[in-house]
């Protein structure tokens, strides 16, 4: 639906203005929208994931592209790889993360240029944005990533940060929060820090679940590792993600 905004003096109710016929296939949902200009991007959802342009600029908004690829996007971020126009995707292709890169400078004819699995695991980056970052200058990708496999062995808390251009994803650092046997068997305060990233200078600094940390992007060494929650009593122990 598309509506518009009322002048100072006509009130507050929107005008239904215009809106599409149902976008994608039938029982397909949206997952993912990004608005630029006069465009929407949109990802709908059932079995497989079909990318849409909608051009916006008319009292009828109509689809005039569309993609169908496996797996669907939860979030779309817009931006630019030699001087070419990209929406990357972050969601799920069955248990896995998938990071897909779309080349949308023709409209008309979008392309999954590049796109990334991390088997088994999951990010709340596609539910979160505030999770999510991208560097333009770097064309570096940090989202975090959780890995549980209920044994001691194969955890992972932390971060992942990926070098982007426009036809490769590659993972260049993994920045754990903590160690597989310490999710799996570690006594936790029961509060926990949502995931956050900051970067300055090249330091990026993490915030996830128990600990802070900071970490040399050039290098992916660790400059610090605060963990919050080294003068628990441990007669008061909770599991690491609950």
């Amino acid at each position: 639906f598309v509506f518009q905004l009322p002048a100072v003096d006509q009130g507050r109710e929107m005008k239904l203005v215009g809106a599409t016929e149902h976008l994608g296939k039938k029982n397909e949902r949206i997952t993912a929208v990004r608005f630029r200009g006069d465009r929407a991007y949109v990802v709908t959802f059932e079995q497989i994931d079909p990318f849409l342009v909608v051009d916006m600029s008319h009292s009828e908004p109509k689809v005039i592209g569309e993609l169908e690829i496996p797996g669907f996007s939860q979030y779309l971020h817009e931006l630019e790889l030699e001087d070419k126009r990209f929406m990357l995707g972050l969601g799920r292709q069955d248990e896995d993360i998938k990071i897909g890169l779309f080349d949308i400078s023709d409209e008309k004819n979008p392309v999954q240029s590049a796109f990334h699995l991390e088997k088994q695991a999951s990010s709340s980056a596609g539910s979160d944005s505030l999770a999510f970052r991208y560097l333009p200058n770097s064309q570096l990708l940090i989202i975090p990533k959780r890995e549980w496999t209920m044994t001691a062995e194969g955890n992972f808390d932390g971060f992942v940060v990926y070098s982007i251009n426009a036809t490769h994803i590659t993972p260049v650092h993994e920045i754990q929060h903590a160690d597989s046997q310490s999710i799996y068997r570690g006594c936790w305060y029961n509060a926990y820090l949502q995931p956050r990233s900051l970067v300055f200078q090249s330091k990026l600094t993490t915030l996830l679940s128990h600990s802070v940390l900071s970490t040399d992007l050039g290098t992916g060494d660790t400059l610090f590792d605060l963990n919050l929650d080294k003068a628990l009593n441990n007669t008061e122990c909770h599991g690491y993600f609950w």
